[in-house]
């Protein structure tokens, strides 16, 4: 006699336990989560209904609710650094525009929530999939970002573009055309690795130029006539900082040039 296998009970593998949905120990905290917003939302609200304040109670009542919505989403949220930092950033920016907005006016809350925009451009966005397939793509979207956000705080202070253009476009110009300059002069070199010290010293050169463009760009916008009031010191260091790359870097080149003919010959 032998034994034959039998037809399984599913066609099918099941998937293993714990994959999808929502495991116990989380809807435990959800479950917490909420009656404890439903216990503090109560709580508020007869207090201020009892004192007379009651009109004074959107702000408590939704910052208790944004709290909940915050520990909800960490919950939820996969465990990683850019789902947990977007969620967050997104919340954040809901709790500033609710706080500004309860009068159905915005102001401050639109700088606020775009320096949050500013942060996760430059803070979480590169670690995403997106922005390390295309880094070309994610660079512009985070420089098109800070424009806008600069031409937004202008807006939103002066109710028009006054300084943005004469003053913040020349100095966002020269930052990123030193930046490309340097890139294209590392990029060049023979080898990969680029010494941390020239590294530094570009980095130096970049921003200490493009300060002296930020002085005399505000000095033609607030004068009329462009002159360098703080920055000039900062300029003949770059000046300096700047020959003395270029020397270093002829002096390795003679040097190569003539150890390889020394060889040749």
């Amino acid at each position: 006699m032998e034994e034959t296998s039998s037809d399984p009970l599913f066609a099918k593998e099941l998937p293993p336990e714990g994959t999808h949905g929502i495991t116990k120990a989380r809807k435990g905290l959800i479950e917490l989560i909420i009656a404890l917003f439903a216990v503090s939302e109560i709580t508020v609200g007869l207090s201020l209904f009892f004192s007379d304040a009651l009109a004074y109670g959107f702000i408590p009542l939704f910052c208790i609710a944004m709290a909940t919505v915050s520990l909800v989403s960490i919950v939820l949220a996969k465990p990683r650094y850019v789902h947990h930092a977007s969620w967050q950033s997104l919340i954040v920016a809901l709790l500033l525009l609710g706080l500004d907005g309860a009068d159905f006016v915005w102001s401050w809350s639109l700088i606020a929530v775009g320096g949050i925009v500013i942060f996760w451009m430059y803070g979480v966005f590169p670690w995403s999939r997106w922005a390390k397939k295309h880094v070309k793509g994610g660079i512009a979207l985070s420089v098109l970002s800070t424009v806008f956000y600069l031409a937004l705080i202008n807006l939103v202070v002066s109710g028009a573009l006054t300084w943005f253009l004469p003053v913040a476009v020349p100095t966002l110009l020269a930052l990123l055309l030193g930046t490309l300059l340097f890139f294209l002069w590392f990029s060049n070199r023979k080898g990969n690795r680029i010494p941390i010290a020239d590294i530094v010293l570009g980095s130096m050169v970049v921003l200490f130029s493009s300060s002296a463009v930020f002085d005399g760009s505000l000095a033609r916008y607030q004068t009329g006539a462009i002159s360098l009031r703080w920055a000039s010191s900062l300029l003949v260091t770059a000046l300096v900082i700047l020959l003395f790359m270029v020397a270093v870097s002829l002096s390795l080149r003679l040097r190569r040039y003539f150890t390889s003919h020394n060889r040749h010959d």
